[in-house]
């Protein structure tokens, strides 16, 4: 080779080695980026942690940090839902009471975030009140559910009588049997009428030290068979009465009735 030519291969390759070379940046999603940021998840919308809400039905917002690809939620005990790009979530027909819901982040690399929790409860019905609990159910055709039928927040109760319809085609009552809000002060009675559609009932405290009840028990329990898809109601039809121990009406503020939905 040309001594010429060789000198300035190795001039060349002496000037590359002493140029500062720009380290290549660090992938952002490696753990081992000492830049690296863990997955996170944020609730923007929906009841805040404590509070009491004075509706049946909620809608939960969460947004994640950069580079989040999916989350997933958890309502009360239910299984966590499925991964999804889904930034919110409805709940409809909520009981009475408390509930939780949780919501986690997860980047592409499967790395997931802490899991964010929030507790509520709520309070929609205002007593006097008659109502199913559950509100809803989710149930296979020919499965058999439980509802309570409630008397809420009442005072100074000593009978109920209402009618609750539904449409024989699509559901059953197999059971009904008394509650327990009566049973505890004494000597009572129970009565129902089960028609083609109908279920009529009267419940009652006959007398002792304590002819009548204060709070929340439950009246009815009825057990109901699915028999075909769809959603089908139990509605009360208006007629439904509450009386104190002087016989005098008790006015009756809400009604809530029971809904079943096949899955």
């Amino acid at each position: 080779m040309n001594k010429k030519i060789l000198i300035g291969l190795i001039g060349t390759v002496v000037f590359w080695s002493c140029e500062k070379l720009e380290p290549i940046a660090d992938n952002p999603l490696d753990p081992d980026n000492p830049n690296y940021v863990p997955p996170a998840v944020t609730i923007t919308s929906g009841p805040s942690d404590g509070e009491i809400v004075d509706t049946s039905s909620v809608t939960f917002k969460w947004i994640g940090n950069e580079y989040v690809t999916s989350y997933r939620y958890k309502f009360i005990n239910q299984n966590w839902s499925h991964w999804s790009t889904n930034r919110f979530a409805t709940f409809n027909y909520l009981n009475e009471g408390g509930h939780r819901l949780s919501v986690q982040s997860r980047y592409i690399t499967g790395d997931t975030s802490l899991v964010v929790t929030v507790n509520f409860t709520i309070n929609a019905v205002q007593g006097p009140a008659l109502m199913f609990y559950p509100r809803r159910h989710i149930a296979s055709v020919g499965e058999t559910v439980t509802f309570q039928i409630l008397a809420e927040e009442v005072e100074n109760l000593t009978a109920a009588e209402f009618t609750i319809s539904f449409d024989p085609a699509d559901l059953a009552i197999t059971s009904i049997s008394q509650g327990a809000i009566f049973t505890g002060n004494g000597e009572s009675i129970f009565h129902t009428e089960n028609g083609s559609g109908t279920l009529s009932i009267l419940t009652a405290i006959l007398g002792g030290e304590n002819p009548a009840v204060s709070g929340t028990g439950d009246l009815v329990i009825i057990e109901v068979s699915l028999l075909q898809t769809g959603e089908t109601q139990l509605i009360f039809n208006g007629s439904e009465i509450f009386k104190d121990p002087e016989n005098n009406n008790i006015t009756i503020l809400e009604t809530v009735d029971g809904y079943i939905q096949s899955q």
